[in-house]
């Protein structure tokens, strides 16, 4: 039991240093006819505690089991998502994916996250916001 424990959290320390690679960049903000772009926001949502409490969220939500199971060691993802006023994640999609369980897993780990983000602001005021999150892990 102690031998699988110090696994998994070896597992995760490495999901969580492959996906911060990937993730340091500012989040990409889509504009549209209910979004603001991101040249014209005051402030860019943020999540409490910031972005490494919310990819620890992720890991620790995210189920490996499925992935060991179907022999799937590596693999990319990245998710889109609205940051509404009210700082609630919504419209989560699977934008890329090497592999259906993976997007499956993906999609299930931000479902969990019940956690309200500080929306993006323009003018004062709050403002719906779209982001990407990529997924990157090597379970070998």
């Amino acid at each position: 039991m102690k031998k699988h424990f110090a696994f998994l959290l070896i597992l995760f320390c490495i999901v969580y240093i492959n996906a911060q690679k990937d993730s340091i960049k500012s989040p990409e903000i889509t504009a549209g006819s209910d979004y603001t772009k991101k040249s014209s926001l005051d402030k860019i949502p943020e999540f409490p505690g910031g972005h490494s409490v919310f990819m620890n969220l992720i890991i620790s939500n995210f189920n490996t089991t499925p992935l060991w199971k179907q022999n799937i060691t590596k693999a990319r993802a990245i998710a889109i998502f609205d940051v509404d006023p009210d700082g609630n994640m919504i419209n989560l999609k699977i934008e890329s994916s090497d592999n259906e369980l993976v997007k499956k897993e993906f999609l299930n780990a931000l479902n969990k996250i019940k956690t309200k983000w500080i929306p993006g602001e323009q003018n004062g005021a709050k403002v719906k916001t779209r982001m990407r999150q990529p997924l990157q892990f090597n379970l070998e």
